[in-house]
């Protein structure tokens, strides 16, 4: 397999004996184990995406590959309802009528689709994120869905910032009963990753819960949700920042659901596979890599990737007072992209 990086323009070349050549225009060649280890060459640095998706193993492609977006006028079926047989009504009750939800990083894709999810259940809904104008977007969608909207702007790595936001949107709403730590700095290469990641995927879930206690320690059906992946719970050839610290959420959110339990509140994780979305990563993936974006497709056992939607209903059952047994789990929505057995 032999592929043209978009950004760099670096060709990255599968070799016989299992390693990655790197041929990038301005710096040379530099060639590499699919881990990211450096071999050999004047190129020393490499994409670890890249070399996963040119070095990996080889998978056959599906017989599909329907993908799906969400639209910001659709309503979130209720959890059980049978969209197939008309005129049924029978759905599970939720009991989320007049609850209070937060949400980081809801202008887009998962928390986006979370949020809608959450008001087409009745629920109160405060998000926030870093571009005004989606945002603005966002919560228009949500106030012309009936329910109170606490919108603000602002960057979750700044943590004096992320804790006024909370409090302010607590005094909004009256109250908390549901937060969800949906914002991360994705994936990327370097030590400037590595700290982008823990100031926003992991500290920004820490100091959230830490400013959200006040509220939801007066809730009676008080839940967190963090938003991991399945890249913390499954090797996916490459080490790098974002795994490890989705894999720390994991481990925090375990302690805090002994730690927090005796005051009623949940803690789980839900941590998806890929989801595809217009202006995801995933589209662009497609668009600018398609081998790439066919071979993550053929991971996927039920044939295609999943949507925003499907993992917001996840989360909102998961944080849901349905759910009330249910605390420091992590539950995976992937369809079947993970190969591991978990007992």
């Amino acid at each position: 397999m032999k592929l043209r990086h978009a950004l760099s323009q670096a060709i990255y070349i599968d070799q016989e004996d299992g390693t990655v050549l790197v041929e990038d225009p301005n710096l040379g060649e530099g060639v590499f184990r699919i881990n990211g280890e450096w071999i050999r060459g004047k190129l020393r640095d490499a994409d670890p995406h890249m070399l996963l998706f040119v070095g990996g193993p080889k998978l056959a492609k599906p017989n599909h590959s329907r993908t799906s977006s969400p639209n910001p006028k659709a309503r979130c079926l209720p959890l059980g309802s049978n969209s197939n047989a008309p005129g049924s009504r029978s759905h599970m009750e939720l009991g989320l009528e007049g609850k209070r939800v937060l949400i980081t990083a809801a202008s887009r894709g998962i928390g986006q689709a979370t949020a809608q999810c959450f008001a087409d259940h009745g629920c109160s809904v405060a998000l926030c994120a870093r571009g005004e104008k989606q945002l603005e977007i966002a919560s228009q969608n949500l106030k012309e869905r009936g329910v109170q909207v606490f919108s603000q702007s602002l960057d979750v790595s700044n943590g004096d910032a992320l804790k006024n936001f909370i409090s302010e949107a607590g005094e909004a709403l009256g109250g908390l009963d549901v937060y969800v730590a949906n914002a991360s700095a994705g994936a990327g290469p370097g030590e400037e990753a590595w700290q982008a990641n823990f100031d926003i995927d992991v500290m920004g879930a820490v100091r959230g819960v830490e400013a959200s206690l006040p509220f939801l320690a007066d809730s009676e059906t008080a839940s967190v949700v963090f938003i991991g992946s399945t890249a913390a719970v499954e090797f996916l050839g490459a080490p790098q920042a974002y795994n490890a610290m989705k894999a720390a959420l994991i481990a925090h959110a375990s302690d805090l659901s002994q730690s927090l339990a005796p005051r009623g509140i949940r803690v789980n994780v839900v941590s998806p596979g890929p989801v595809f979305f217009e202006g995801g990563n995933w589209e662009m993936i497609k668009q600018t890599m398609p081998q790439v974006y066919e071979r993550a497709l053929a991971q996927c056992a039920i044939g295609r990737m999943g949507t925003p939607d499907e993992v917001a209903r996840t989360v909102v059952f998961l944080a849901s007072p349905a759910a009330s047994l249910i605390t420091g789990a992590n539950l995976v929505a992937d369809g079947g992209f993970t190969k591991r057995t978990s007992f």
